[in-house]
């Protein structure tokens, strides 16, 4: 990292994240990645926005606290939730909570924030989702007069899952609003970059593609070696359309035809399931286990003994909705191991890891699912080593490198405002 003596003085600044870890859901553990290398410039002095670590749906990983090193003072901000009362807002009103999302007392209590901030910031970065921390460095980019680095990981109104309903209109103000007053704009996918430039072409030159990252100092030196199953891993969360049914269907349908292939492997699935996905984990799939929730080194444990890595997309009505860029990738991509990925032809998923990293097929192609699954078997049988390893690592997607970049970014905006 930077260690110049350039600047007479460090630059401070304010880091706004809802999901800042110990919290550990896949926008955390990006946060995680990130801030472990941007604290390592000397130049910058960072000090932290967040909510309480009883924040709602929000896990503890208390693995993830060596993150917080580093800052000089984290406010976290407390906020009332319930879930039953989120529960009769969607009841009467199906869009009561998309303004712009059900943490939006967060930003409320931006007021709050300062009275506690100890030190005038130089620059705002802030990261959602959720789209709460977004609205809450608006906030106080807009009272503290200083420049602001705006990072989406999802698109906002631009989503393809997140239906805003009757909220649309507050939501597309406070985008624009945000578009306009933001130095500079991240997005993590090109695709994603692409929709907000066509969408917005006057603040086109303040876009940058900022992606989802892997910390290389995961990677374990393990040699791989030929157990007595092939196991299939997926760690990662089964909710609403994302659903392993299809998969499961496959599986089904070669295990009567050729049960010896199927009692070769054995399914670990590691992750939050909602009643639906939870559902076909109670059908006794052959070979198929559903472990819990892991806390996130103990995921990466887990990959670290398969075979054969798993994803699962969302699938989409239009492919061309497919611009979310999976962090769980990320993670795989350290691992080595061959990728198998359920997506939509053309997602983003399927130009990272097909024939490069693995194979991509349609969620409900269960024929050609098949057909890798007995291809894989013969592999396993002849032990073929090279059809189980991947050896490249894109550079590309480090932690470091993008924390590197990052804070270069932050270095301009600051000496330029």
């Amino acid at each position: 990292m930077h260690n110049s003596i350039n600047n007479k003085k460090p630059i401070n600044i304010l880091f706004v994240s809802i999901a800042f870890p110990p919290k550990s859901d896949s926008e955390g553990l990006q946060v995680a990645k990130y801030f472990k290398y941007l604290v390592k410039d000397k130049n910058f002095i960072f000090d932290i926005v967040t909510s309480d670590d009883k924040t709602l749906f929000m896990t503890i990983d208390e693995t993830l606290r060596q993150y917080i090193k580093g800052c000089r003072q984290i406010i976290k901000v407390p906020f009332f939730e319930n879930r039953y009362i989120n529960f009769l807002i969607r009841k009467f009103n199906s869009s009561g909570l998309n303004y712009p999302d059900s943490k939006y007392r967060f930003f409320k209590k931006s007021n709050y924030v300062l009275t506690k901030l100890a030190n005038k910031p130089d620059l705002i970065y802030s990261r959602s989702f959720p789209l709460s921390s977004t609205i809450m460095a608006y906030k106080l980019q807009r009272e503290l007069k200083v420049p602001w680095v705006m990072h989406l990981s999802d698109p906002w109104t631009l989503s393809p899952i997140h239906k805003l309903g009757s909220a649309q209109e507050w939501n597309e103000t406070m985008e624009r609003e945000c578009m306009k007053d933001a130095a500079i704009v991240s997005l993590t996918s090109l695709e994603t970059l692409e929709l907000y430039r066509n969408k917005y072409p006057e603040y086109r030159s303040k876009m940058m593609f900022f992606p989802n990252v892997f910390d290389l100092e995961d990677k374990k030196s393990r040699e791989y070696t030929f157990n007595n199953k092939i196991k299939v891993v997926y760690t990662g969360g089964l909710v609403e359309n994302r659903s392993p049914k299809h998969f499961f269907k496959a599986i089904v349908q070669l295990h009567k035809k050729h049960p010896e292939i199927i009692d070769d492997f054995e399914f670990i699935f590691a992750g939050a399931l909602d009643r639906k996905n939870r559902s076909f984990f109670q059908k006794n799939i052959p070979s198929v286990k559903h472990i819990g929730l892991l806390p996130f080194h103990d995921a990466i444990v887990l990959q670290e003994t398969a075979d054969v890595l798993l994803v699962i997309d969302t699938p989409f009505e239009n492919t061309s909705d497919a611009v979310f860029f999976p962090s769980k990738l990320l993670d795989y991509m350290l691992i080595q191991r061959r990728i198998i990925a359920l997506t939509d032809k053309n997602s983003v998923t399927w130009k990272v890891v097909d024939k490069k990293l693995g194979d991509c097929f349609l969620h409900d192609d269960v024929n050609k699912i098949i057909h890798f699954f007995i291809k894989t078997w013969h592999a396993w049988k002849e032990e073929d080593k090279d059809y189980f390893r991947n050896k490249a690592i894109d550079m590309n997607y480090s932690a470091e490198t993008n924390a590197e970049r990052l804070n270069t970014v932050f270095r301009k905006v600051v000496n330029e405002t």
